[in-house]
């Protein structure tokens, strides 16, 4: 999928003798621009990747490409937000497996459209027409949000960390050993070829998922069956959960159903989470800016370059997170060290201009996205095993709505500054991040300074009563690696109670003592 952007910048290339596009220039300056300064200082670098050094050509290409993005993001970022938030509220109706299997098909589509594309020569819309068409899937949201739930219900609680860390860890080996060769296969023979492949791996993935993921129908009847063996001594019976609202995920998060000091560190998560997603959709355009003058780069760097960075990302960032946990550093700490990171991270590629510059920056990076990693583990430990599957959703909707503003946003900008400021959109995330770095810092006082408040007897009771270890015989499923979950630091009205089920909740039976 990534090598999309690739296609379609060498696609613009080769069309820039026929038609001759004006370039918008909407960031005019008296002197020579950046990119002009940065073209002229680095024109062998250009000539010995292949490419002809046309500013004209590469400008073109650049905004053309860019406005593309811009469209083709803005066609899928309705559909994707309406469809993540159907499928999260009815996937416990519809099934997993089912809910699943609905991105994989708009994958497949959105793949055959591109294909056509390519051999027809079909009109730009239909670039448009396939992002539209894999928005109603609701995209990689829901698939990973599907994984997030068969990963979370098929470990203990005490070992779920440590399987996402490592089935992470080997997601980032495999899709860096997939980037190395793609990245050579297309100096070799094109593109056309691997959508083709991948294509077949989309179809053969939803008989995958039919054949070998089991049905929530077990998942369901092995949790009673377990449940019910603990809990025949005890005064509690299991009802069904009704389907919630949209108002119930923001009840979930009021200062009536929670604590208040409860309440304000589940929306300074979220709104901290929301804030880094948004920011991060800034390496949409990290493609377009290595392909540009002064990198200049072809698919085998791009491909090299693509597997070392998920290498490092898997290597560094479990290193990292090992190293902070050791030394006594808690999950919000993690977090605020992150974000800066980021910062550093995004304004030493702003101004990188060879390519041990950007291998360096890698580093830095490798450090920073650990708000993505924690947030769902941090807001699991707030709630009830029940409340998770709702919040989960919301979290989901959220990176959801932030990913495709974003991409729409980023991809905007970098199109109306790439002739004289390219740089300017690393610039402009460097300063972003300082919104979810203070409200993390804000996040550590009020865990730190404002005082516990004593919650109702009922619901000391049900932290004390429910104490349950359910332990399923279910296989854990490979998670996807933005989906890792880091161990943290339990607060002190964390559940310790690992059974987490969609449709079922634990509910005590009031009786009256008698004497």
């Amino acid at each position: 999928m990534f090598t999309l952007g690739q296609y379609i910048y060498i696609y613009y290339l080769s069309k820039y003798p026929f038609l001759p596009y004006p370039i918008q220039n909407s960031t005019t300056v008296a002197v020579r621009s950046y990119f002009q300064k940065i073209n002229n200082n680095f024109p062998d670098k250009c000539s010995q990747s292949g490419i002809v050094l046309n500013r004209g050509a590469q400008s073109w290409a650049q905004q053309r490409s860019a406005d593309l993005f811009f469209w083709t993001n803005l066609s899928s970022c309705f559909p994707i937000i309406i469809m993540t938030y159907i499928l999260g509220i009815y996937t416990p109706k519809l099934g997993r497996r089912f809910v699943l299997i609905i991105p994989i098909i708009g994958a497949a589509c959105q793949l055959a459209i591109w294909l056509a594309i390519i051999y027809f020569h079909l009109p730009e819309y239909w670039w448009y027409i396939a992002a539209f068409i894999v928005g109603l899937s609701g995209s990689d949201n829901i698939r990973n949000f599907v994984l997030n739930l068969f990963i979370t219900d098929n470990t203990g609680e005490h070992e779920r960390s440590s399987h996402f860390v490592v089935f992470g860890a080997m997601s980032m080996i495999v899709s860096a050993v997939g980037t190395f060769i793609i990245g050579y296969y297309i100096a070799w023979n094109g593109f056309t070829d691997l959508y083709w492949i991948a294509l077949i791996l989309q179809l053969v993935s939803i008989f995958v998922v039919i054949f070998c993921l089991k049905p929530d129908k077990h998942h369901y009847k092995s949790l009673l069956s377990d449940s019910n063996t603990l809990l025949n001594s005890t005064d509690i019976q299991i009802s069904k959960l009704h389907y919630i609202s949209c108002l119930d995920f923001f009840k979930l998060l009021g200062f009536k159903t929670h604590s208040r000091k409860k309440s304000i560190s589940l929306l300074l998560i979220l709104a901290a989470y929301a804030s880094y997603s948004f920011i991060c959709t800034t390496f949409i355009v990290i493609l377009l800016y290595l392909l540009n003058a002064p990198f200049c780069w072809t698919s085998k760097h791009i491909g090299n370059y693509s597997a070392v960075a998920l290498i490092s990302f898997g290597t560094f960032s479990v290193l990292g997170m090992k190293i902070l946990t050791k030394i006594g550093a808690c999950d919000i700490v993690i977090c605020i060290i992150s974000h800066i990171f980021f910062c550093l991270a995004s304004f030493w590629l702003a101004f990188a201009q060879y390519d041990w510059q950007m291998y360096i920056g890698l580093i830095l990076t490798s450090f920073s996205g650990y708000q993505n990693l924690l947030t769902l583990s941090m807001i699991s430990k707030w709630l009830e095993p029940h409340e998770r599957t709702n919040v989960f959703t919301l979290v989901t909707e959220i990176n959801t709505i932030m990913k495709v503003v974003g991409y729409c946003f980023f991809n905007w900008v970098y199109a109306r500054t790439v002739v004289n400021y390219k740089n300017f959109t690393f610039l402009l995330a460097s300063f972003l991040s300082m919104i979810p770095l203070m409200l993390n810092i804000i996040l550590w006082f009020v865990s730190r300074k404002m005082p516990n408040e004593d919650n109702d007897r009922c619901e000391e009771l049900d932290l004390t009563s429910t104490d349950i270890s359910v332990s399923g015989g279910w296989t854990t499923q490979i998670p996807v690696t933005n989906s890792i979950l880091i161990p943290q630091q339990l607060s002190n009205l964390s559940r310790t109670n690992s059974l987490s089920s969609n449709d079922y909740e634990m509910k005590n039976i009031d009786h009256t003592d008698t004497l």
